[in-house]
């Protein structure tokens, strides 16, 4: 009995283990298969939310390599009183030119009418983190959105609400743009809605 493979074998079980592997992803923590450059995960308050973009560094061809992450950590909280949304995340890049700061967040929230954005450009959302992150270093930042008052309504009773992370900022050296390809979101809904 010979043990020998095609070229073609090769092809179509390596495609296979491929497959394989990124769908072990949707069984895993909060993540769901998706684009590796645009990770999309959905928050519980009681866990942490960990996305990455599948980016390594270092080992050869990426095996054995450092592996990038994106956490929306447990413990977020959204007080209606006062619209103000409080979130920790913890990032580690493996690559240079990344950040933290408040334009690098936005919160993205879907009504009838379409999407909506409440960023950084008014005030609404800080962050403490800064900006040139160290490659291969845990960082952490805090961010508060305060959500303007004549949005609010809008915003609780919003189909979707979402917090996004765009790693590098200023592609064009504005405050306004991003490298808008690249970028995970975190499905936060369930903050906004009244626990029964």
């Amino acid at each position: 009995m010979s043990y020998t493979f095609s070229r073609r074998d090769f092809m179509k079980y390596s495609a296979v283990a491929a497959v394989a592997v990124a769908g072990s992803s949707m069984f895993t923590g909060c993540g769901s298969f998706s684009n590796p450059n645009r990770p999309f995960g959905t928050y519980n308050k009681e866990a942490d939310c960990k996305l990455t973009f599948s980016g390594k560094s270092g080992g050869f061809l990426g095996i054995g390599g450092t592996q990038d992450y994106l956490v929306l950590n447990k413990g977020g909280s959204y007080t209606s009183s006062s619209g103000t949304l409080n979130l920790e995340f913890t990032h580690y890049p493996i690559s240079e030119g990344t950040g933290i700061t408040a334009p690098h967040y936005q919160l993205k929230y879907v009504t009838d009418d379409g999407n909506h954005y409440v960023t950084s450009a008014d005030g609404s959302l800080t962050s403490t983190g800064g900006d040139g992150l160290e490659i291969n270093k845990e960082a952490h930042a805090k961010v508060t959105v305060t959500i303007p008052t004549n949005v609010k309504a809008d915003v609780e009773k919003a189909k979707a609400v979402y917090i996004q992370y765009f790693p590098r900022h200023n592609a064009l050296g504005k405050d306004n743009d991003t490298y808008g390809d690249v970028y995970a979101t975190w499905d936060i809904t369930s903050l906004f809605k009244p626990t029964t």
